[in-house]
């Protein structure tokens, strides 16, 4: 008898195809498959113990999203993670960060302006993913405070778009102690509850402009080694 509690290989049910998706996107976002790497269609089969189509159809969307590219009679392959793209993408969230200061100074409340409190610290414990989890997460809810869905979305499908650089930055170059990355939260913190927009958007463009150094350092070293 079958067993309808458990995933087959012919199941046409959408959420497991969303959750295969999902799933396979978190995997190379996270770094756990390795950019360069080769996907094949029956391994992956295998691995979620699924059919072939929603495997196809969940590299047909990370295809989309630029982080999966087809090779000719040979599969697929995990974006590479290449210098002009890191450089591109920090550029354009600098420009998208800079517009959240000016909108949160302009439309935040004091509760919401208080719930920046949260990020002043770095507690690992606190952070399932460490370092980059929490980074991650704050400069998320900077764009959530900004009040613009449009812009919300484009900056946070950016953030985990450059999830995979960061992450390799990290793995790549020991930097230390995180404090001085807190401490620049910090002073962007105090500057958007003193109303202060200008000085936030200088603090954010800076604080991103360091950041792309750190990353375009770590990906350049990676590049040499490969």
């Amino acid at each position: 008898m079958l067993n309808l509690s458990s995933p087959t290989r012919t199941t046409p049910n959408p959420l497991l195809r969303e959750s295969v998706y999902e799933q396979l996107r978190a995997d190379i976002l996270k770094c756990r498959i390795l950019p360069g790497s080769e996907l094949r269609e029956a391994a992956l089969a295998e691995r979620f113990e699924v059919s072939k189509s929603p495997i196809r159809d969940a590299l047909m969307r990370l295809e989309r999203e630029n982080l999966v590219i087809t090779i000719p009679r040979q599969g697929y392959r995990v974006t590479p993670i290449s210098l002009s793209d890191v450089e591109d993408m920090f550029h354009l969230r600098a420009a998208l960060e800079r517009a959240c200061m000016e909108r949160i100074v302009r439309r935040a409340d004091s509760a919401q302006l208080a719930t920046l409190e949260a990020f002043r610290e770095f507690a690992p414990e606190r952070w399932d993913g460490g370092f980059v989890e929490y980074n991650r997460a704050f400069h998320r809810h900077l764009a959530e405070l900004a009040g613009n869905v449009r812009m919300r979305d484009h900056l946070g499908d950016l953030i985990d778009q450059m999830e995979r650089a960061v992450i390799v930055s990290v793995n790549n170059i020991k930097h230390g102690n995180p404090a001085s990355v807190v401490a620049e939260h910090c002073e962007l913190i105090d500057a958007l509850q003193q109303g202060k927009a200008r000085r936030a958007e200088k603090i954010a463009e800076d604080h991103i402009k360091a950041a792309a150094k750190r990353v375009v350092a770590a990906v350049s070293l990676m590049v040499v080694r490969s």
